[in-house]
């Protein structure tokens, strides 16, 4: 199988070019005067040699205005995922968009009786299996968190059970520093050593800080081994808003903005030019149930919206689309799914992670539905790709040819230009 993502060739703007300004200025201004919290002693001890104003008692960073423009120039602006053969590789550059599957449900639907029941390993297995056969899946997450499996170390049974059963590119979560390092030495084991590595990284890691505004220890460790080894580091902001970051859509991507930026540059102090990647999954509360909303038409907006923000930055963007809030595969799944997807895709995302089985607000799956997904999301696809006009398309010469009341059935250009159409 050879892998085909989209290029969208004219990308969906929202934002101003004064609109995506106003959002720079104030995500450093957080960063500037009001700060971000690092729970880990070598970050702080890395940023406040670098010209950061440091707490060291309460692990608050402020960040120079000039230091987080000059350090985040840094980052390359192409960032390849390879998988086991460079038929699977991903390039992420420029408005080359792809797919990446769900994340770490915890429950499996029934297509029968639409019960749920707990995921285990072997559901991981198959549901690995049947991704790596899906073109439209290009990236493969691991879809369940095992229930079968002591929760401490279930990262590295993930791993073991990924690299055993796809020939894409595995893009995951780690317990802090050590699980970091253990799934790269299964990476290493795969691909022939640490230098086989990272010329052909099968593994990228994504390193969340915990909005509003605090990394954790155990996600500075992931982001440290990752750019301490040149892997791609995909460095994540999960807002909900409403809750952990301002309610409305502007306030939200100032917050995300501003927390992926103090990754970017952490890692690009760690080691300048590592591949790195920014991240949203942005999310909403339902305020009348505190429930948290990823279904919604905002989550596509927000990422559309960082889309074109990390393209004026030249820094690769991981959206997110493709979830439903339905606990079943049905009409509500099909719209919601088909709704964030789109949106994103249309901007540009350079891959868009949970699009393929997710349902209940990423708490659950199906088998049937990431095989629906894949379906909705080739339709994604071609409407991102748009309407090619050349002289072929515009097919001049076959229509002279066919004519008044004849038929299209029998030319070489409808057989030419059928299935790519």
């Amino acid at each position: 199988m050879h892998l085909k993502g989209g290029k969208v060739s004219r990308p969906l703007e929202l934002l101003t070019k004064d609109e995506i300004y106003s959002i720079h200025a104030s995500a450093l201004d957080i960063l500037e005067n009001i700060g971000v919290i690092f729970e880990d002693k070598s970050a702080l001890v890395i940023l406040g040699e670098s010209g950061c104003e440091v707490n060291s008692k309460t692990g608050l960073v402020r960040f120079p205005e000039k230091l987080v423009e000059e350090v985040m120039k840094k980052a390359p602006s192409s960032v390849t995922l390879c998988g086991r053969t460079s038929d699977y590789d991903l390039k992420m550059e420029d408005c080359r968009t792809y797919f990446a599957g769900g994340a770490n449900a915890l429950k499996i639907v029934d297509s029968d009786t639409f019960d749920a029941r707990d995921a285990t390993v072997k559901d991981f297995v198959n549901l690995t299996i049947i991704s790596d056969a899906l073109e439209n899946v290009h990236c493969y997450l691991p879809i369940v968190w095992p229930q079968d499996v002591p929760p401490i170390g279930v990262d590295r049974v993930k791993c073991e059970n990924a690299l055993m059963n796809t020939l894409k590119h595995y893009f995951a979560d780690a317990e802090g520093r050590k699980g970091a390092e253990d799934q790269v030495k299964m990476a290493e084991a795969v691909t022939g050593g640490e230098v086989e590595l990272r010329k052909r990284p099968i593994l990228s890691l994504a390193p969340c800080i915990t909005s509003p505004l605090c990394w954790g220890s155990n996600a500075l460790g992931v982001l440290s081994v990752m750019a301490e080894k040149s892997l791609p580091q995909i460095i994540s902001s999960e807002p909900e808003s409403g809750a952990t970051s301002p309610v409305t859509l502007a306030g939200s991507l100032v917050q995300q903005n501003a927390e992926i930026l103090s990754g970017v540059v952490l890692s690009q102090l760690i080691n300048p030019g590592a591949p790195v990647l920014s991240c949203t999954l942005p999310s909403l509360m339902d305020m009348r149930s505190a429930n948290i909303a990823c279904g919604t038409v905002e989550l596509g907006l927000m990422c559309a919206a960082m889309a074109q923000i990390y393209r004026q930055y030249r820094i690769p963007y991981v959206g997110t689309g493709g979830i439903a809030d339905s606990k079943i595969p049905d009409e509500q799944a099909a719209y919601e799914k088909a709704l964030s997807a789109l949106i994103p895709a249309q901007a540009g995302s350079n891959l868009i992670h949970l699009a393929s089985g997710m349902l209940e607000s990423i708490l659950a799956t199906s088998y049937e539905q990431i095989v629906i997904d894949n379906e909705i999301l080739g339709m994604v696809l071609r409407a991102a790709r748009g309407i090619e006009v050349t002289p072929e398309t515009l097919a001049i010469d076959t229509i002279k040819k066919v004519g008044p009341r004849g038929h299209f059935l029998a030319q070489k250009h409808t057989m030419k230009y059928l299935k790519e159409e």
